[in-house]
This record gives structure tokens, sequence and C-alpha cells, in this order.
């Protein structure tokens, strides 16, 4: 067979699509180009940026430090209000603090303090009268608030008049007390030049070519000596300003080339990229013969065919090769759609197909194609209205475990051909299938002259005659009504959730839809609040916990919570026990935690009941109280803190409470009596005494008519205001709302 047609239609397109690639390469580099630079240039912004906020934070960081030294260590405030000559011991002490500053920030120089009164300056290793202090200049100018910003740009520093050498260093004063208007002296920070010059460079990397800090006007930090590399207008440079200290940051990135056009087309890539594209033709090419070998070989053979035929007829016509294609694809069309049309004679198959696709939603014949359908399958092709019902064995694993593969079979049979006998002795037309290993499905149809309650007995009759007839019993759920085909999956997912119910009553029920849906969208946030008030009391292993553990099985039973709520509330119960032992000691979290997660979790949610529920998690909340009991008794300081609990719950009216006040009345550390109470109790001291108050708020709020104000004293709260703001970030509401909510 001639390819001439062949190779015409392959070379009428090969130089076009040469010619495009050509084009569309050229236009991609020189596009790619110039976004390439405007990316560069905004990344290097960002990187500048975040660049920036680095070294404001390292500089924020240390002036806090700096403030809250300033403001909480005893011995420097009584350094500063006191007029007596200072003792060696108390300059060795603030000289040790200053030492503290200076090594928990590694790039720090030195850190001393200057106080007017008696003129001499501390530093973190020694004491100078101001006048053999080599800084004096500079200190007696922050002290005068000539000093300028509170970062200062780079400048020379000794510490000692006569050195030969001086430090580039940046400052940071503060005029001490910090909270009063006439200052006595201030605090200075020296931060060595080349420890910020050395941070810039390790934070470089390779990201930049070159950072570099600069003043407001624009004069780099540098050393003594050492030029500037960075031109602030040039391109590829970035200068971001910090609102903090003033400083300006430049990041420069190496400069593109920015080539013409010819250059573009001439350069060394075009030779790779003209060799991929004849590579690439001549790979299309051979390709194209090779896969065109097996339509070759077809084509021989139709003429051959079409030569024989001739041959046979005694004469010599001319053939067409795509007639007789079409002819044989019309043939095996044919022979297909006969084999599917006896394939799709197999009714059970497509019976239990369309069965779930009802249930599932996925229904997609119209009227008059399921009509067609029903009538094949032996169904009704109209009906007033239908419903599923779904009848589930009760226990399954037990079910499993107690009766043989044979005997499960059997009894599911039992169970198919009661629900078809009784459903005709109501003259009712059912279809069903087992759609789980223990739950059969059916859907019923109802006639114009039934309706919803004419269903029930159906379901009860079922439900007595297998508790009564067989070993083990079943729950049936009846879903909602539907009016088309469409709805069936509707009442199929509401017969689902009316079996979550069988959570909180149990087996051998029947559960209507129509009687459970009310109940499926209960709030559970005051089961979630009971959770936590829960955790909190097993966490201190207080005796209190077994009651809101009763409490919360009570209240989802009351509210008849459904299944999928009931594990929700057990997820969160698990999550906030975790978190709770996260303090307690590792070999003690680390062994509850692993039950808590593996064993227990998986084993309660598998669990059917919630009495079932109820027992296995009290069981396990038990031991866990014991343990943390163990553990408490064994704690020397058990005792004190049980001491301190008790105090709390008789003074905590008391507006004076604190840290410091429970600190000097048990003789303890207020860092160790925080730190015991953390581990004992599970919360912070001030969480526990809030929690302490607002109980009592509570009750009085509810019990009482004593006005909002008055209540806040009666719990330990001086300023309404704080009561108030106390107690809404505690509840949600204000005491007014609370009251209104709760009253009778």
């Amino acid at each position: 067979m001639q390819k001439k047609w062949f190779y015409r239609l392959l070379f009428s397109y090969v130089p076009f699509f040469f010619f495009i690639v050509l084009v569309l390469m050229m236009v991609f580099y020189y596009k790619w180009n110039v976004e390439t630079r405007e990316r560069i240039q905004n990344t290097n912004e960002v990187f500048a940026s975040h660049v920036m906020n680095v070294v404001d934070s390292s500089f924020q960081t240390i002036e806090n430090f700096v403030i809250q030294q300033m403001l909480t260590d005893e011995w420097i405030k009584d350094y500063f209000s006191s007029n007596e000559p200072t003792s060696p011991y108390t300059a060795y002490e603030i000289s040790q603090r200053l030492n503290n500053i200076k090594t928990l920030f590694p790039f720090a120089g030195d850190v001393y303090i200057y106080k007017k009164s008696n003129n001499e300056v501390i530093t973190d290793n020694s004491i100078f009268k101001i006048d053999q202090f080599a800084d004096a200049s500079f200190v007696e100018a922050a002290f005068r608030g000539e000093a300028g910003v509170q970062w200062t740009t780079p400048r020379s520093y000794n510490q000692f008049i006569g050195e030969a050498r001086s430090d580039q260093v940046l400052s940071l004063v503060k005029k001490v007390p910090i909270t009063s208007s006439v200052p006595n002296g201030v605090v200075v920070i020296n931060i060595k030049l080349g420890s910020l010059i050395g941070m810039l460079q390790s934070i470089k990397a390779n990201a930049a070519d070159s950072i570099e800090m600069m003043s407001s006007e624009d004069k780099p930090f540098k050393e003594p000596g050492v030029e500037s590399d960075v031109e602030p207008t040039a391109w590829g440079i970035s200068t971001i300003a910090s609102s903090y200290t003033g400083w300006k940051l430049a990041v420069k990135v190496p400069k593109l080339e920015q080539g013409s056009l010819l250059a573009v087309f001439f350069g060394v890539w075009t030779l790779p990229m003209f060799g991929a594209i004849l590579l690439s033709i001549m790979f299309l090419m051979y390709i194209t013969h090779r896969n065109y070998k097996p339509i070759e070989e077809i084509m021989i053979r139709i003429d051959r065919y079409a030569l024989k035929r001739s041959l046979s007829m005694g004469k010599k016509s001319e053939h067409d090769e795509f007639q007789f294609i079409t002819s044989a694809l019309d043939n095996l069309v044919e022979k297909s759609n006969q084999y599917e049309l006896r394939h799709q004679e197999d009714l059970s198959i497509r019976k239990k197909y369309w069965f779930y696709e009802l249930l599932e939603g996925n229904f997609s014949l119209n009227q008059a194609e399921w009509e067609t359908e029903a009538a094949q399958l032996e169904l009704p092709q109209s009906f007033h209205s239908t419903l599923v019902m779904i009848i589930e064995i009760d226990n399954y694993q037990e079910f499993q475990t107690k009766y043989s593969s044979r005997d499960q079979s059997l009894f599911k049979f039992v169970i198919h051909g009661v629900l078809q006998e009784i459903a005709q002795s109501q003259e009712l037309t059912v279809w069903f299938e087992w759609k789980e290993a223990d739950q059969l499905c059916a859907i019923l149809y109802v006639k114009a002259e039934q309706d919803y309650p004419s269903i029930e007995p159906l379901a009860q009759l079922i439900k007595n005659w297998v508790s009564t007839n067989l070993k083990f019993t079943i729950s049936i759920y009846v879903g909602t009504n539907g009016n088309d085909a469409e709805e069936i999956s509707h009442s199929y997912q509401d017969a689902l959730k009316a079996g979550q119910f069988r959570t909180l009553r149990g087996y051998n029920n029947v559960y209507y839809a129509t009687e459970t849906q009310s109940h499926l969208q209960r709030d559970i946030y005051h089961q979630l609040q009971s959770v936590r008030s829960l955790v909190k009391a097993v966490r201190a292993a207080e005796g209190e916990w077994q009651r809101i553990f009763e409490e919360l099985f009570l209240s989802m039973r009351t509210e008849l919570l459904p299944r999928e709520k009931v594990l929700d509330i057990i997820h969160y119960l698990f999550f906030a026990l975790e978190k709770e032992m996260e303090d307690l000691p590792p070999e003690l979290a680390r062994n509850w935690v692993d039950r808590l997660n593996v064993e227990a979790r998986t084993t309660l949610v598998a669990t059917d009941l919630i009495g079932d529920i109820q027992v296995g998690l009290q069981d396990l909340l038990g031991s866990l109280v014991e343990s943390i009991q163990e553990w408490q008794l064994a704690n020397e300081h058990h005792n004190r803190i049980d001491e301190i609990k008790a105090y709390l719950l008789q003074n905590y009216s008391n507006p004076d409470l604190s840290l410091n006040y429970l600190s000097e009345k048990f003789d303890l550390p207020s860092r160790v009596l925080s730190k015991l109470f953390k581990a004992e109790t599970g919360e912070r001291f001030v969480e526990y005494l809030i929690d302490i108050r607002m109980t009592e708020a509570k009750r009085l709020l509810i019990q009482t008519t004593e006005p909002v104000q008055s209540i806040g004293e009666q719990v330990g709260y001086l300023q309404v205001i704080s009561f108030i703001r106390t107690f809404k970030k505690a509840e949600g509401s204000t005491p007014g709302e609370y009251r209104k909510q709760h009253s009778t």
C-alpha cells in the first residue's frame, strides 16, 4: 500500500511545529528574564524585611529583659533607692546580675549601671567612680537625656582609661528607676558591632550577595577602615527601615545582565535547543513509522480479503477500506449489544445494584426508564410513598463468636423469611437486601390507603418474633416517608440516624426517625463543660470526679444524645485527659497516654451501649485516679499542698491572696510553691483560685438577690469591674446575664 499521503501529512506540520516552538521559546526566555528580575527584587525585599524583623526582635528581647530586671530585681531597686555607700557585697551581687544579662545574650558586650547620687559605675566585672570610667562622657550625656534614641549608632567604647584599642558598640540606654519621672541613674547595654555584623553575615548565607545595616542617615555600620560595598540606589538593593531602632537594612542580590533580543537568539542555549528539536522530529518520525506497522498490516489484510472476495465472485472491483472497517465495527457493536443484553438479564445482580443505588442516592433513571426497569425486576412501577427499615443484629461480635458461619447464614435466612412473611400478612410490598453483614435493609412500598402508623406493627412483630424464637435479639430503625424514588436515600439516612439512639436505649427496640429527629441537633456545650470539670477533678485525684462523672452520663441519657455526639464527648474527654497529663512524671504520663490512646479509646469507641461505655470508662478513670493518688502520697509536699488547698477554700474572699502571700504564710519560695501546686493539681494557682471564687459567685447569684458588687467583694474582688471581667472570661457571660439565665 502506498504511504505518500502519510509522509505528506507528517512533513506538512513539522516545519510549522519547529517555527512555533522556536518563537515560543524565545518569547518565554525573554519574558522569563524580565519577570525573574522582578521576582528576585520582591523576594529580596521579603528577605530584607524578615532579617530586619529578626534584628528588631533580638534587640527588643534585650530591652524587655533589661526593663524586667530593673523592675523586679530587689538588689538593683535597693541600690538605686539607698543613699548609703555601696558595700562590696552589694556591688558583687549587682555585678553578677549584670553578668547574667551579658551571658543570656551571646552577642552582648559590657553591661553597666550608673548611679548619679554617688557618681559610681558598676559594670559586669568592676566598680568605678565616674571620673575613673573611660565611658564617663557617654554616661553623663545619657543621664542628661542627650544620648538621642534608645539604641545608638556605632560608637567607640572603652571601659578602662588608657586602653589603646576601642571597641565599636551599639548601646541601649535606660534611665532608672524605670517607673520614676526623676531618674537616679542609667543602665547601659552595649552590643558589639562585630557581633551584629557576624549575625547578619550568618543569616545572609547564600540568600544575598551582601547585607549591611545603616543609620537613618544611610551611614553604614562598619568597623573603622572598612568600606561599604552597597550602593543604596543600585538595582538589586532592598532597603528596609526599622520602626523600632530607626536603622536601615540594605540587602544586595547579584545584578542580572539584560541582553538584547538578538543575543538571546544567538545565545549558547540555542544550540542545545535546536538539537533537541531535531532529535524530537527524528524520534517522532521513528515512532510514527514503528506504530504505523500494525495499521499497515491491517490494511494489507483488508486488501487481500477484498481481492479474494472479488476472485470468488468472478469479477474484480474496487474496494473501500473505510467502508469495510465501518461494516466490521457495526458488526462488533451489534455483537457487544447482544452480549450486554444477555448480561442485563441477570435479574438478581441488577436488582441488588439498583437497591444499593437507591439507598446511596445515586439513582440515575427517569420515571419512564424506571417503570421499564421495575417491570423487569418485578417491582412496583408506581407507589404512594416509601420508607426504609433497617434490621440490625444486636451485639454482632458476640453473634459471630457464638455461632459458626453456617449457622450465621441460616439465622440471616430466617430473618429474611420472617420479614417477607410478616410484610405479606400486612399487605405491604417490601424489597430487601443484606447491605452489611449485620444489617438487613428493606424498602417498604406504602399504598395510598395506608399511613405511617400502619408500618409500626410490622416492625414490632418482627422484633418480637426474633426475640421469642431465636437466642439473640435485633434492633429495628424506621426511616421517614419518601414520595418518590429519589427520597428513598433520605429515608435510609434518617433510619441510620435513628439507629444512633440504640447506644442510649439499648438492644431489642424499634427506633423511629420521626421520634428521634428532634434530638439530633442537641447542643453538647453543657456536656463539654462537664468534661472539663471532670478532667480537672481526675487530674487532681479528687473524690468529686465520681459525682461529675455520674452527672455527665445522666445528662447524656436525659437529653437523648445520639451515638455520634456521645462519641464526640468521649473523644474530647480523652483529648483533655492527655493534655492535662503532660505535667505528670514522664514514666507515669507515658504509660497512661499509651493506654488512653491505644487500648481504652479503641475499646470504648467500639462498644455499642452507653452503659458498657460508662462502666469501662469509670474503671479506667478510677485506675488513673489511684495511680495519681499513689504518686501524690509519694510526694513529700503532698500534705503541704493539701493544707494550701484547704486554706484557699476557707479564705478565698481575701483580696490579698497571691503566691507571695501564700509563700510567706506557708514558708515556701513562691516559685517552688507555684511549681508544686501545678504538679499536684494540674492547674496554675491563679486558675485554681478563680475556679473556687467563680463557683461561690455562681451560687450567690442563683440563691441570693445581693448586688453584683457585693457578691464580687464576698469572693475577693474589691473592684466590681475586675469581678465582671473575670466572671465573663470564665463563664462566657456577665454576672447579670448569668443570674437571668438561671433565675427560676
